[in-house]
């Protein structure tokens, strides 16, 4: 590819612990699947390529990739069941040369953290101008509100340019990445232009109708098996300083204390620079 090959821009994460309601390995099967089918749905020309890849630990055992997703879903929703230590499915052009393309039209993973009490989920996409096109966010929002429906996630959230598996509030109060997995259902992780929130923590800011009354949320959507989502504003391009700000003072009761600083790893945080236990 050369150097203006567009690149993906969004990415969708959640996370999954021990108190999730379904098996572990069906709902990976279920992020995949709904993934598939609204976010890169096989229509798309574009999207004609794919490959996939899993590791089932990370000591050893079998590893082994699968050609063409869609074609091989069967195999690739098999070996989802029985939660890998790392899945990783890409998305490229279907006439490029496969020893030199790159994922840049879409991205669907997970991966095991914490000695497997945890699991990622992710999706990364190329969105381009779409971030302000409101049917394509309320999109991304109908995403995880399916494909998490089942969950109750400890966390979740959308972002724009951040492909990091940590947020960005994480880092920049120097938390431990173990520390903040272990109180994700006490304290929030972080906040994005979508946040997802655990039933536990959704029910000392007030529930559904609390955080509506705040007036810092476009849109609060209740998850089938418990938790919440929070979107900040009709569209990812929407979401700026001012907003960022609003959610952050909503959150703030359930956000971790302690002064945000400058981190060489995360030169430009979307967070805000106040501590939330002053709020």
């Amino acid at each position: 590819m050369d150097d203006e090959t567009p690149t993906m821009d969004v990415t969708l994460w959640a996370t999954l612990d021990a108190l999730a309601p379904e098996p572990r390995g069906e709902l990976l099967v279920h992020w995949f699947r709904t993934a598939l089918d609204t976010l890169l749905p096989a229509e798309s020309a574009e999207l004609a390529g794919s490959t996939g890849v899993v590791a089932e630990s990370l000591s050893g055992g079998r590893d082994f990739d699968v050609p063409d997703v869609r074609a091989n879903w069967r195999d690739l929703a098999d070996a989802l069941r029985t939660v890998p230590f790392y899945a990783n499915a890409e998305f490229h052009e279907a006439d490029v040369d496969k020893d030199s393309w790159n994922d840049h039209f879409g991205r669907i993973g997970t991966n095991q953290v914490n000695d497997g009490s945890h699991t990622e989920l992710s999706a990364a996409l190329l969105a381009g101008e779409r971030i302000g096109d409101p049917a394509y966010c309320a999109g991304l929002v109908d995403f995880l509100a399916v494909a998490l429906g089942g969950a109750n996630p400890a966390f979740a959230r959308i972002d724009l340019l951040n492909f990091e598996e940590r947020p960005d509030l994480e880092v920049v109060l120097k938390r431990r990445h173990h520390t903040s997995l272990e109180e994700s259902r006490m304290l929030l992780r972080g906040y994005s232009w979508v946040t997802g929130v655990p039933a536990e923590l959704a029910v000392r800011l007030g529930g559904a109708r609390g955080l509506e009354a705040t007036g810092a949320f476009h849109a609060v959507r209740e998850l089938e098996r418990g938790g919440l989502l929070l979107q900040a504003t009709e569209t990812l391009a929407g979401y700026d300083d001012r907003s960022m700000h609003a959610v952050f003072r909503a959150l703030a009761p359930v956000l971790p204390p302690g002064m945000p600083g400058y981190r060489p790893t995360r030169p430009d945080p979307r967070v805000v620079f106040e501590d939330a236990a002053g709020v």
